[in-house]
Order: structure tokens, then C-alpha cells, then sequence
């Protein structure tokens, strides 16, 4: 707002003229003295000015550094993981692992008609390059329960060294069904799967899909928690924690073009494939 020479006020003084020589000594005194109070008060202008610029510039100079995007919410070790599907195409299994990721979740289908073409070499080469591997399948519930959990199971079997990781039940739609139907027909799928393949299935989901809903049928299922962000996640309240914590779909991984679903193990390696 308007505060140049044209605007008057008391904060600005002009600088005296001199007084003609035929002044008396004490006109001189005093224009000395009003020099003596303009001179100041500029000096503090600039003594002003040149403080708030230095606020502004270490202001500037130290920026707030955002948290780092990594795993740290549970006490004790964690093991780094991916999953993937045919979204990814063709993977380096071998820099993956030299890059530090020690397993993977690999999709076998979308429901009961979908499977996923890169499935066979994804598993195949995962082994080879020493990623423990695991399974999972998107649930359709809208879809027969029995049909997906035997696609997977067929999957499963004969599948040279067998998984390192028990199956993983992917939930996160409701098909338009009421939630319990969906619950009703996840749990199926589960009770499926564990009495073909011998092993407990994990569930994947996420908490929005629960924030109104009742999972406790669901919760004796080891948790494998979707939930993009920097802190510690929310757990759906029917689990007491997560086993696994997929916590951003955009990692970047040496030997996976494009973008990646980055996880976590709450554990060792050694704990890790244990599960099986």
C-alpha cells in the first residue's frame, strides 16, 4: 500500500539544507543536530532491511526435509519385499535381489478367468535368482469363491521347488455384494485353500474396505496391510498387527522398468520363510 515520498508522515525526514553562512552559530548547532536524526534514522532503515533479509534467506536456506518414505513402525528387523504382476513385464530377477529385495508376492490371476501371463516365468526366475516367493490372486467376490481358490491351488501344485510363502487372498472390492456376503465368500476361498495346500492363506487388504465393516471373521489370517504412507499405518481394527505392509505402489527397484508396490516383512528372512 501507498508508502513512498508522495504518501507525507511523520517516519520520513528530508535532509535539512544548510544554512546560509550568514546564519548565527546556533542555527548551525541545529542543523547539525537534524542532520545527526535524519543520518540515524536511515541507518536504521537499512540495519532493519538487512536483518529481514537474513531471516528470509536461512529461512529459505534450511526447508523443512519431508520424512523419509521407509518402513520403521515396528520394534525389531524388517525384510524388504516386492509384488508384481504382469504390469511390471519382463523383470531382472537377478539385480532385484542384488538390490536387497528378498521376497516377492506374484500375481497368479484376476479372479477365475483372467490368469496372469507373466506368472510362470516370474515364478520361475524368482527362484532362480533366490527371492522367496509367494502367491496371491485379486478376489472377485462377485465371482465363484470355489473356482478362484481351485485356480490358484492348481497354480500351486507341481510348481517346481513349491511356494516359499503360504498364498495370499487379495481383497479389496466388495463386487457390489453387502460385506458380508463378501467376508462369507473370502472366508470359503480360505477354508479352500488351507485343506488343498496344508498351509494358513494371507489377506491382503486395506482399511478403507473395513472403516464400517466387521473383518474378525477374517482376522486369524496372517495381515498383509495396504496403506501408502510415510508413518506407521492404521490397522483394520480386527487385526492386532500387520505381518506384511505394502507401503507405496511407486518404489523403484534395479531391474524393474516403471514403478513398483514396495513391502515389508516384520522380520528376518529366516522368520520370514518360516511362514511356510
Amino acid at each position: 500500500s501507498g508508502g513512498g515520498p508522495a504518501s507525507g508522515g511523520d517516519a520520513a525526514e528530508s535532509t535539512p539544507v544548510a544554512p546560509a553562512s550568514h546564519r548565527t552559530r546556533g542555527e548551525y548547532v541545529a542543523w547539525l543536530r537534524r542532520c545527526l536524526r535524519v543520518r540515524t534514522l536511515a541507518a536504521g532503515i537499512v540495519i532493519a532491511a538487512a536483518v529481514a533479509t537474513v531471516v528470509v534467506w536461512r529461512g529459505r536456506a534450511t526447508p523443512r526435509v519431508p520424512a523419509a518414505a521407509h518402513p520403521a513402525c515396528v520394534s525389531g528387523p524388517t525384510t524388504p519385499g516386492i509384488d508384481v504382476s504382469y504390469f511390471q513385464q519382463v523383470i531382472d530377477w537377478r539385480r532385484v535381489y542384488r538390490a536387497g529385495i528378498r521376497f516377492a508376492f506374484i500375481r497368479v490371476s484376476d479372479g477365475a478367468d483372467n490368469r496372469d501371463p507373466m506368472f510362470s516365468i516370474n515364478w520361475a526366475e524368482a527362484r532362480h535368482a533366490g527371492v522367496a516367493r509367494g502367491a496371491y490372486q485379486y478376489f472377485r467376490p462377485d465371482q465363484s469363491a470355489l473356482a478362484q481358490a481351485d485356480l490358484l491351488i492348481g497354480a500351486m501344485r507341481g510348481r517346481d521347488g513349491g511356494a516359499d510363502l503360504p498364498p495370499v487372498l487379495d481383497l479389496e472390492v466388495t463386487g457390489g455384494l453387502p460385506i458380508d456376503t463378501v467376508v462369507q465368500r473370502a472366508r470359503a476361498w480360505i477354508d479352500r485353500v488351507r485343506s488343498q495346500l496344508g498351509v494358513e492363506p494371507i489377506v491382503y487388504t486395506g482399511g478403507e474396505l473395513w472403516r464400517t465393516a466387521d473383518a474378525s471373521p477374517l482376522a486369524h489370517q496372517p495381515l498383509w496391510l495396504a496403506h501408502y504412507t510415510t508413518t506407521c499405518p492404521i490397522v483394520p481394527a480386527a487385526w492386532p498387527r500387520w505381518t506384511f505392509w505394502q507401503h507405496t505402489d511407486h518404489g523403484a527397484v534395479p531391474g524393474i522398468e516403471g514403478s513398483v508396490d514396495l513391502d515389508v516383512f516384520a522380520g528376518t528372512l529366516g522368520e520370514l520363510r518360516a511362514l511356510r
